[in-house]
């Protein structure tokens, strides 16, 4: 009875360890994950943390370029074997192939109204409420302005809501006390004319959504301003005919303000150096408000993973309001997160030109508007501004006239739709 009691105990603690082994067994999931930056090492940080508080979970980030991370995910849509997340740009490409997380998450509503409704969108095949990523950082443009020659005029900056109209007009009395040669300086590249066209009333979708051009008044309001800016020698000609760089004559003090985008901010810092401040403005309004355009990379999740509700966690764990700042900050990027873009972050960098730019950057976050957002996630945003750059060079150079650039780049889109 004795030897029998025993073996009865020895069996119960064996098919316990048992149970417990398999309940300790490790799930292992892999991000595949790209670099602009430092980023791919910051995730591998950052999730190394939430392994330690979920040990149940290890997640290996692999390190790829980015466009072998989306032939990687073109082929496993064939042949299986893919990652269960993702860090991609083109995340529209891939739509139909994503984890719906909404029915795994513990506060889906709040989770998808942390972020602008477009950038979601684009991870979905059908119009659904899925949610299958969310945006990890932002490119965008805004307006660079010399502070230094505002102050030697002593003149303010104008306020944050102030317009095209005004804008101009304090630019030129900053012209008329400094000598400065130039007023605005922006490349011949559309995307950054779109968000001054946007904030003039351009509409870039029509009714059903499709990337037509619908309204192109506030194009054609910012063209005219900078051709008539052009004809007065208040804007470098090259720059607008696509043999200069607008950048150079801003890094030389010789422009007042310079169109471009956050992803030149530390280039800007280095050239410029400590020969005088300057400072990211909110965009100039008009009918439309205030915006830039924008194009964010995202973090995925993949619907062939064997393990949703694992990856679930890391993707909620990841979109923390706290994390997002701390990724924003050692990357240096824009965060697309809206609480945390309007709250101020400690950028990781003792430049403080840098630190207040992005800062700037990120407050604009809020004010996008959903076609801001739209316009380079559209299949066709390539051809837009293809066209675009060609014809609109071709109106500053005077070969043609603003009515038939613009009906030519309408044409193009025209065409693409068919």
């Amino acid at each position: 009875m004795k030897r029998s009691t025993c073996l009865i105990l020895l069996c119960v603690v064996l098919f316990w360890g048992r149970l417990t082994a398999l309940a300790q067994e490790t799930i292992e999931l892999r991000f595949l994950c790209f670099n602009e930056g430092n980023e791919c090492e910051i995730y591998a940080d950052l999730l190394s943390r939430f392994s330690q508080e979920h040990p149940d979970i290890a997640v290996a980030v692999e390190v790829m370029d980015e466009a072998d991370i989306a032939s990687h995910l073109s082929e496993a849509v064939d042949t299986g074997g893919g990652p269960d997340i993702a860090r991609i740009a083109d995340y529209p490409a891939f739509a139909g192939r994503y984890l719906d997380l909404r029915p795994l998450l513990a506060d889906a509503d709040s989770f998808a109204a942390s972020f602008q409704a477009p950038f979601l969108e684009a991870m979905r095949a059908d119009a659904d409420d899925g949610i299958h990523g969310f945006p990890d950082a932002a490119a965008m443009v805004a307006p660079f302005v010399n502070v230094s020659l505002f102050e030697e005029a002593g003149l303010p900056l104008p306020s944050a809501d102030s317009s095209w109209v005004q804008w101009l007009s304090a630019l030129e009395a900053v012209k008329a006390a400094t000598g400065v040669p130039y007023l605005v300086a922006v490349d011949n590249k559309d995307h950054r004319l779109v968000g001054p066209a946007m904030s003039l009333g351009a509409r870039y979708f029509d009714e059903d959504g499709a990337l037509t051009l619908a309204d192109d008044l506030g194009l054609r309001a910012i063209l005219e301003i900078l051709n008539q800016l052009l004809e007065l020698g208040r804007t470098p000609a090259d720059t607008l005919l696509g043999t200069g760089k607008s950048q150079d004559y801003f890094a030389r003090g010789e422009t007042l303000m310079y169109i471009c985008g956050s992803w030149k901010v530390e280039e800007v810092a280095a050239q410029v150096g400590a020969d005088f401040d300057w400072a990211i403005v909110a965009n100039p309004s008009g009918p439309g408000a205030g915006t830039g355009v924008v194009k964010a990379t995202a973090l995925v999740a993949l619907k062939d993973t064997a393990h949703p509700e694992a990856v679930t966690k890391v993707m909620d764990y990841l979109a923390q309001p706290a994390l997002i700042a701390e990724f924003s900050a050692r990357a240096l990027t824009i965060p697309a997160h809206l609480e945390v873009a309007a709250s101020r972050i400690d950028y990781d960098t003792e430049n403080e030109s840098i630190a207040a730019a992005l800062n700037a950057f990120a407050g604009e976050v809020p004010n996008l508007q959903d076609q801001a957002i739209a316009l380079d996630l559209h299949p066709l945003a390539p051809v837009y501004y293809e066209a675009s750059n060609e014809l609109l060079r071709g109106y500053f150079a005077g070969e043609f006239s603003l009515d038939e650039a613009l009906a030519g780049l309408k044409a193009r889109l025209k065409r693409a739709n068919e």
